[in-house]
């Protein structure tokens, strides 16, 4: 009987030492399979981020080797209209893949800035991975973006091919001389005294040309050997778009004087005559146009719309040259206004003319400046201008070869602009000649602001910031990435 409760004691013993045995290896192997598996997941994952990485550099690879590229060996008048979708790349010896779009950007609608001349490029980089199961291949893809602009000459607050003048001679940025946006000559820069920058400047030479210079404030870096920019003989872009008029073989002054909401009237007359009275056309206020005139023009008023005017021939500002919402005393106007938007672009000289309403003979004899003489006493632009043939200067500098017979000195006023200036060649607005000393001479000051509306658009039919091959350049607007896909 003892024998027998022994036995049967072992029994139950044994029984429960296996229950815990099957019980531990059963908890051993989920421990095990749960390892294999977090050690999986833990691979996959690895493998993920590695190829979302690379998929990131793919993309910006093909944004930059196939998107930009393609942008930049095009000419402006093959940019896309709408949406191209480009071949697709491969990153050599590696075989990942990339494809791309570019996208131009609409305008919109009820501003005379409804015209853009951005681009968004998209680029798609797309990385295979071996996923968990045996031959299992995983796509990866992250979609890069950028958004690029065809710069102009608006883009420039002052751009130039030529610094020295036609006698040689060096015209410098000196103390009185602030510039706000960007200045880039193709030629030597000379800068004397302390000339403030508060735009980037860029000279396609290896260097500046200092005269005592004293506390120059630049605010970004110079930069030296940038590419230079092409100069065109021609207008190519407004001739092709503009409202044309002809001088009739070069016996026609063609007179443009705009009248705010009342639109802009058109005469002609006798070259070299006096009446104006001759009137050829009427054009209501421009919503976005330009006009071309074949030899030499004169243009005065007030803008309200967007236009540009060009001429073959030597362009005259005969007065203010602004828009209707401009200040008379200054050219100040609301930059966040996009009302109107103005042009002037000559195939040759852009021109002050020297008249009372221009300040000739020492502002005509009006004495110091106040409230009643002051708007005579100057000149207001509000305008990108641009003078592919020589310089925008003024009219008798009163050189000895002048037959000069007006006063001693001839200070004129100021020149008020907004906006940009563009000229082949830099001209002068000022002469020391004919001075009595103390800085006094022939001409303008000048109190130059740069219009930062021309960084988003430039006015219509303006002309496209080239390199040497007819290939428009691009500035950089944004950068970003779309959400990874998985």
């Amino acid at each position: 009987m003892e024998d027998a409760v022994n036995r049967t004691y072992v029994t139950r013993d044994d029984g429960n030492i296996l229950i815990m045995s099957v019980v531990i290896v059963a908890l051993l192997v989920a421990t095990g399979l749960g390892y294999m598996r977090w050690s999986s997941d833990e691979r996959w994952d690895s493998e993920y981020e590695r190829a979302t990485i690379q998929a990131y550099f793919v993309a910006q690879t093909g944004l930059i080797e196939r998107g930009l590229v393609y942008l930049r060996t095009r000419q402006p008048t093959d940019l896309p209209q709408g949406t191209v979708i480009l071949e697709p790349g491969e990153v050599p010896n590696v075989g990942f893949h990339f494809r791309n779009r570019i996208e131009r950007v609409p305008g919109g609608a009820g501003s005379v800035f409804q015209h853009t001349d951005d681009y968004d490029v998209y680029s798609t980089g797309r990385v295979m991975f071996r996923g968990q199961k045996a031959h299992e291949l995983v796509p990866v893809e992250r979609t890069a973006t950028m958004r690029a602009r065809l710069r102009s000459f608006a883009n420039y607050m002052y751009l130039t091919d030529v610094e020295n003048t036609i006698y040689n001679e060096i015209i410098w940025f000196w103390t009185p001389d602030t510039l706000y946006g960007r200045t880039h000559s193709n030629d030597f820069i000379g800068l004397k005294y302390s000339p403030t920058f508060y735009g980037p400047i860029s000279t396609s030479q290896s260097q500046f040309i200092y005269y005592q210079p004293q506390n120059i404030y630049f605010a970004y870096p110079p930069v030296f050997n940038a590419p230079p920019v092409d100069f065109p003989r021609t207008a190519k872009t407004l001739r092709a778009g503009g409202k044309h008029y002809s001088d009739h073989n070069g016996t026609l002054m063609t007179w443009i004087k705009m009248d705010g909401g009342h639109g802009i009237t058109v005469y002609q007359y006798p070259l070299g005559s006096i009446p104006r009275d001759s009137i050829i056309d009427h054009l209501a206020p421009p919503s976005w146009a330009g006009i071309f005139v074949d030899g030499q023009c004169e243009i005065e008023g007030k803008l309200a719309g967007a236009l540009t005017i060009g001429s073959s021939g030597d362009m005259w500002l005969i007065d203010d040259v602004m828009y209707e919402d401009a200040n008379t005393r200054n050219a100040n106007f609301d930059e966040a206004s996009e009302r109107s938007i103005m042009g002037l672009v000559s195939e040759s000289n852009i021109l002050i003319s020297d008249n009372v309403k221009n300040g000739k003979n020492n502002m005509s004899g009006r004495g110091p400046l106040d409230n009643s003489n002051y708007a005579a006493a100057n000149i207001v632009i509000t305008a990108g201008m641009v003078a592919l043939g020589e310089s925008f200067t003024f009219e008798h500098q009163n050189d000895d070869w002048e037959a000069y017979q007006g006063p001693i000195p001839d200070e004129r006023g100021y020149i008020y602009l907004h906006g940009a200036v563009t000229q082949q060649r830099r001209g002068y607005v000022h002469r020391s000649n004919h001075g009595t000393g103390n800085g006094t001479g022939t001409g303008y000051g000048k109190s130059y602001h740069y219009d930062f509306r021309f960084d988003r658009r430039p006015p219509p039919f303006y002309l496209e910031a080239l390199d040497e091959n007819g290939h428009g350049l691009f500035d950089i607007i944004s950068w970003g990435e779309q959400r990874p896909t998985r």
